[in-house]
């Protein structure tokens, strides 16, 4: 095949896929860190939300995290199926969410779980390249959120 024919694959290079293919291979071998624990890294992202913050409102974890209060709202239906949460009412209107004991507990498993995984990236990577990588993800971050759009409440009926 001459160079010519070779399929274009710039974009193999491009930030955002670099960006993406780590992420979605990270997040890959993150899930299966955690191994027999019902909890995904977004659940576990989640209920240490709701440890740190009890009655935080899916609202406000969503402005916090870069994902929408309906995919917020999905993984919380789901840790309150397993006995994770629960959802209270607060201040007489909005809804809260709170960690259970179970949640707790479960919280514990998969975050040592996880602890666990994030030494092997550091043992794989180096201390040194670590420190480099998280000092350049931390600069990119604060650009790219210099460059998203304000997000909007949703607008009411």
């Amino acid at each position: 095949m001459t160079a010519s024919a070779q399929p274009d694959d710039r974009w193999q290079h491009w930030l955002v896929h670099l960006l993406w293919a780590t992420s979605a291979r990270t997040s890959l071998l993150g899930e299966a860190a955690l191994g027999d624990s019902p909890l995904s890294f977004s659940g576990l992202g989640l209920l240490e939300n709701v440890s740190a913050h009890p009655g935080i409102a899916i609202a406000e974890i969503s402005r916090r995290a870069p994902q929408t209060q309906q995919a917020l709202s999905q993984i919380a239906a789901r840790l309150e199926k397993l006995g994770f949460i629960e959802r209270r009412v607060v201040g007489g209107r909005g809804i809260g969410l709170y960690e259970t004991e179970d949640g707790a507990r479960a919280r514990a498993s998969a975050h040592e779980a996880a602890e666990a995984f994030e030494a092997s990236l550091v043992t794989a990577l180096g201390v040194k390249r670590l420190q480099r990588l998280v000092r350049l993800l931390e600069e990119a971050e604060a650009v790219i959120r210099e460059l998203e759009p304000q997000r909007r409440p949703p607008s009411t009926p």
